[in-house]
């Protein structure tokens, strides 16, 4: 994937994360597995129960791990833009002399 593609995913990652209504549901959803998990009687469902919120970590980790790859992606394209301006300077600086 391009760093442009990995920057542009890495910032609707952030989106989703920063938004209230994606944190409300999350955490609501969060413990209610908690809950059920912790009253629960049978061993089979507590496992479960624990596989459920075990997953539900795995989403939250991938939102984060793809919006820091975008974070270093957008990082790399403003280096390539930075070190494209200054040998753009170079050369302009070399035709106005």
């Amino acid at each position: 994937m391009s760093d442009e593609a990995d920057a542009l995913r890495g910032k609707r990652a952030q989106e989703v994360l920063d938004n209230e209504v994606y944190a409300d549901s999350y955490a609501s959803v969060e413990a209610e597995l908690i809950n059920k998990w912790r009253d629960s009687r049978n061993p089979e469902d507590r496992e479960q129960l624990h596989q459920f919120l075990m997953m539900l970590g795995k989403v939250q980790n991938a939102l984060e791990t793809v919006m820091r790859t975008g974070e270093v992606a957008a990082a790399e394209i403003a280096r390539k833009r930075s070190k494209a301006e200054q040998i753009g300077d170079v050369y302009t600086n070399r035709w106005a002399a």
